[in-house]
């Protein structure tokens, strides 16, 4: 999930328009394992950034129906999005986390709370029947605190301000944001040009737009592997097309535009 959430989010909107975009996700030898949606509507200084993460088939079966949706609303300030709130809302069959995160740029602070929801079966003798029953009952806990560091951006907010920002003349973009890592994690965006940008254009037979590399190194650098994602847009700025080398023995992982919308 975490691989097909990292591809979902890289997303550009160079223009001001509002768009809604859905891109397959395809895995290897499995095929299609889902589909991710970027919604983004701004009205005047005011946006909201909407991602939605939906597994389906075999790997919906494998993780009890996982979907994940983050959502980044704010406003604009001298072309860059500033977040008042970013929610992720993770949600399978049994369980779900919903982290809403609000933000005082004024006093540098960003507040998480944090709600956690869980199913549990409980067993209980029933002395008339004389056998035990199974209930499930829903297990409910919150907690709040501030965050250790202050950053002004969220995931979302920060791969549409990186990807603006990102250039020819400023062609690497070190990513700092809430829900995107932590104190021992770093995330670059590199702008791709010259012999690069001829390599994966030739690769991907793409004839348009930029090509971003997307560099994630791991939390835990023992435990997981680097993440590496090349990410085509359109002459609009718009992604058309991300992919991720291979992952292990499932091969190549991609997700492809199938539906792309633009309003005013």
């Amino acid at each position: 999930m975490k691989i097909f959430f990292s591809l979902l989010l890289i997303s550009s909107v160079l223009l001001s328009n509002n768009f809604s975009t859905r891109y397959d996700v395809n895995v290897g030898v499995l095929g299609k394992v889902g589909h991710g949606d970027i919604i983004f509507t701004q009205d005047n200084d005011q946006y909201e950034i909407r991602a939605i993460a939906t597994l389906t088939g075999m790997a919906a079966t494998l993780t009890g129906n996982r979907f994940e949706t983050y959502i980044s609303t704010g406003h604009i300030v001298r072309g860059k999005y500033l977040p008042d709130t970013f929610v992720k809302i993770k949600k399978t069959t049994r369980k779900e986390r919903i982290q809403t995160y609000t933000f005082d740029h004024k006093n540098k602070m960003v507040r998480l709370l944090e709600k956690k929801s869980t199913w549990v079966s409980q067993k209980k003798f029933d002395p008339i029947a004389f056998k035990i029953l199974t209930k499930d009952v829903k297990e409910k806990t919150s907690k709040e605190y501030t965050l250790d560091n202050y950053m002004n951006q969220d995931v979302l907010s920060a791969y549409f301000n990186a990807l603006k920002s990102c250039t020819s003349l400023q062609q690497v973009y070190d990513l700092k944001a809430v829900g995107a890592h932590n104190k021992d994690q770093d995330i670059t965006i590199t702008f791709l040009e010259g012999e690069k940008f001829r390599r994966f254009q030739k690769k991907y037979a793409f004839s348009a737009g930029n090509i971003y590399h997307l560099h994630v190194e791991p939390f835990d650098k023992k435990e997981d592997k680097t993440v590496d994602v090349i990410v085509l847009l359109d002459e609009k700025g718009y992604m058309k097309k991300a992919v991720l080398g291979n992952v292990f023995w499932v091969g190549e992982v991609t997700a492809t535009r199938v539906k792309h919308r633009v309003t005013n």
